[in-house]
Formats: C-alpha cells, structure tokens, sequence
C-alpha cells in the first residue's frame, strides 16, 4: 500500500498540461527527455496565459515549487534488501511522508499562483490541467 500511495506523487504536476495525444507515449517519462518535456510545458503554458508583469514573479515560484526533482529517483533494492521487513517499512513510510510533503508545497504554489490569475486565465490554466487517459483515451466521444 505504501508503495502504491507513493506513486501517485511521483508524477510531477505539470505533466498533465499537454494538449495533443502524440505527447500520451510513455518517452516523456524517461528521466532522460523528463526535464525537456517539463520545460516545454511550462512555455506552452506561460505563452496561453499572456501573464501581466505582475503575475511573472507568481509564475516564477510557481514554477520553482511545482519542478521535478529527485524524489523521483528509484529506491535501490538492493540496499533495500539488505534491510529487516521492519526497515523497509519504516524507510517506505518515510519517503511516502517526504512525497507528500513535497505534494503540499506544490499544492499551496499552484492555489497561490493560481489565485494570482484573472478568471480567463483560470479557465486556460484549469483546461492546461485536465487529466486526459493515456492509453485508450477514454471518454474522447464524450465531447465530440
């Protein structure tokens, strides 16, 4: 369970700001294109909210506060195995507590920037984050 429940913070939250289905294949999650992927949401974004001058500096910690980082790394089971059930346990709960940390600072960065928007950004911004399936894109028909 522990497992499971630290997954879901592993997605950083920008990643579902994307507007076309090429962008649903599993490459972007590779670590390797994770940062350029991130970036180019983030332009894409800033660009259809035509931020004023004073919301920039909201932009930017939102940005700062909502980026990847390395919580993200895999834990090394080989490590983890030399560890009693007990360890492991503890060391799985503790990285869940520390995602979930992490998940509060974007959450509080996103309302923050976010109330910082006039209510044609919000609408822009909350289309930006739609979750879309990734694989059969279910519920396509829904809005044809």
């Amino acid at each position: 369970m522990p497992v499971a429940v630290a997954s879901l913070f592993e997605i950083p939250t920008l990643a579902y700001a994307y507007d076309d289905h090429e962008n649903c294949k599993q490459e972007h999650w590779d670590k390797k294109n994770q940062a350029e992927f991130f970036q180019k949401r983030q332009i894409e974004l800033h660009d259809k909210l035509a931020l004023t001058s004073v919301q920039e500096s909201a932009w930017n910690k939102f940005v700062n506060m909502t980026k990847p980082n390395e919580m993200h790394k895999k834990e090394d089971w080989a490590e983890m195995s030399k560890l009693t059930t007990p360890e492991r346990l503890d060391r799985m709960l503790a990285r869940t507590k520390a995602r979930e940390e992490q998940m509060e600072r974007r959450v509080h960065a996103t309302k923050e920037f976010y109330s910082q928007l006039t209510a044609a950004q919000q609408k822009i911004f909350d289309t930006s984050f739609q979750h879309r399936e990734h694989h059969g894109h279910e519920g396509e028909d829904e809005h044809s």
